[in-house]
């Protein structure tokens, strides 16, 4: 029995097309989708080369430069590790709480009377032996807090940047912007400054945008020159200073050298 070649075929509007033509068709949509594709991916290229951060040109800051000589503290090991150990004392909470019996809900009222019951002898339902009573030797809140002079903390800070200055991590730019606020614009500043390890930036105002782009980095941080302290500066490697920040440092701390 010969098999005849079928060269038709019904589409679903009803309309009898060859099956060449189909395939045809079927071609040409596959190469406008595929040109489609990449007039998209041109345009996210575009895009992407539109959203560098303008940031000027990375300067390194030495302990010779007109800023380092500002911040000229010797080392001072004991006075940096006082500090560190308050801050860190300071960051702990107390979370952890239980009730001991006088705190617990229920009746002060005594069970039954002291003698000739014939039961063991209790004053309280809430005692720590009885269940729904109180927790004996619990944990409770503790104030873990420590305190240091202000005048101590102040030079800690300025021993830290000294100790970064003459170790050449630090650097400054005219002003850090993104234009979207992406995440992939910082890492392109990233790369473009060739800075190897953990980054800080310090800026001279606020820049919500910045702050929330560089979140998603591990070893990224964006900081108010207001708001920065020591234990910032002793945890990141690099730390990158904006004009107007290192204006606003020197009214606050060069003062005390």
């Amino acid at each position: 029995m010969a098999v005849v070649e079928k060269k038709t075929l019904t589409t679903t509007d009803g309309e009898v097309r060859n099956i060449k033509d189909l395939a045809k068709d079927k071609d040409l949509k596959t190469v406008a989708r595929k040109r489609k594709s990449a007039v998209v991916g041109q345009d996210a290229k575009s895009g992407d080369q539109n959203s560098k951060p303008v940031s000027g040109t990375l300067k390194t800051l030495t302990a010779d430069s007109d800023f380092g000589k500002l911040f000229n503290l010797p080392e001072n090991d004991s006075l940096v590790s006082q500090y560190l150990r308050v801050y860190s004392f300071n960051q702990r909470l107390s979370l952890a709480k239980t009730k001991t019996r006088g705190e617990v809900a229920g009746s002060g009222r005594k069970p039954w009377k002291q003698k000739h019951t014939g039961r063991a002898r209790v004053g309280s339902v809430r005692n720590p032996v009885w269940r729904h009573g109180g927790v004996a030797h619990g944990p409770v809140f503790k104030d873990w807090s420590l305190d240091l002079p202000k005048n101590m903390k102040k030079a800690a800070f300025v021993t830290v940047l000294s100790m970064k200055l003459t170790s050449g991590d630090v650097y400054k730019v005219n002003k850090i912007t993104l234009q979207e606020g992406r995440t992939k614009e910082v890492l392109d500043a990233m790369q473009g400054w060739e800075l190897v390890g953990s980054v800080l930036m310090v800026l001279g105002e606020a820049n919500s945008q910045l702050v929330r782009a560089c979140g998603n980095l591990k070893n990224v941080e964006a900081v108010l020159c207001t708001n920065l302290n020591g234990y910032q500066l002793m945890k990141y490697k690099n730390i990158v200073f904006e004009e107007s920040a290192l204006d606003k440092i020197k009214d606050k701390y060069a003062k005390n050298n």
